[in-house]
């Protein structure tokens, strides 16, 4: 059964954007960041015992131990909350998880997915210069945009909708990646295993886009995965000719997979 840490940090980490292979023990998380080095991820208490107010984040080799480690206070990555109706946070309060009675929760407020995401972005501020460098995007001539739209529910009809989507950035002048359009020939969208590769082989072409254009009213499991990982690069993603912001508060649909 899973405790109440665990699940806090599978919300930031499980999706392996972040860091690799995450194990999930006590109040800790701990994976794979770039071959021989390691990433291990704990809340932890700065202060008072029992209040968990900080994320702390180290760095190891696995020949060498610690490179480097840091704690992030939850306050500085999403700031102070307010408490309407309540007397005793009148100035808002510093959000924490506390131990009543032996049970772990967040303590009068619970963060809701922007403040997961300025979490999640804070720790890949921490963690980029520890990543083997990747080759600068060129920014001249048509740029490459990734064509993020859903796939599951009608398969045909969703895949005609991103062909649409990739044949108007091709018309703009821009080059089309479109996923949609490369995968279900040769990937079986019903095999998991065939599947979960070809999700892989997206995020990896995602990587090498200068933007992601983001499609249709409802945001898919899968599509929110590509969305982390262009915002986890600093890649611009675009919906509605709109770039999203790097904090902007966004409802994510956890019961739909791409």
């Amino acid at each position: 059964m899973r405790n109440f840490f665990e699940q806090e940090l599978r919300k930031l980490f499980e999706d392996e954007e972040m860091i690799q292979s995450p194990q999930f023990t006590g109040r800790a998380c701990l994976g794979t960041l770039e071959r021989d080095v390691r990433v291990k991820a704990e809340f932890v208490s700065m202060k008072i015992a029992d209040e968990y107010d900080a994320l702390r984040i180290t760095v190891l080799n696995r020949k060498e131990g610690v490179i480097d480690k840091t704690t992030l206070r939850i306050v500085d990555m999403i700031g102070r909350k307010k408490i309407p109706n309540n007397p005793y946070f009148k100035d808002g309060m510093s959000p924490h998880i506390w131990t009543d009675r032996g049970q772990h929760e967040w303590y009068a407020y619970t963060p809701d997915v922007s403040d997961y995401i300025a979490m999640r972005q804070e720790v890949v501020r921490y963690l980029e210069p520890f990543r083997e460098r990747t080759p600068e995007r060129s920014s001249e001539g048509p740029k490459m945009v990734y064509i993020c739209a859903p796939l599951r529910g009608d398969v045909e009809k969703n895949i005609e909708f991103a062909r649409q989507k990739a044949q108007e950035v091709f018309q703009s002048g821009d080059i089309p990646i479109c996923p949609h359009l490369m995968f279900p020939p040769i990937a079986d969208p019903g095999d998991p295993a065939q599947d979960q590769a070809a999700r892989t082989m997206g995020l990896k072409l995602l990587e090498s886009c200068h933007e992601v254009h983001v499609y249709g009213s409802e945001w898919t499991k899968g599509m929110w995965a590509e969305i982390h990982r262009a915002m986890d690069l600093e890649i611009p993603v675009m919906t509605d000719q709109k770039t999203i912001g790097r904090t902007a508060s966004r409802k994510q649909s956890r019961s739909k997979e791409r």
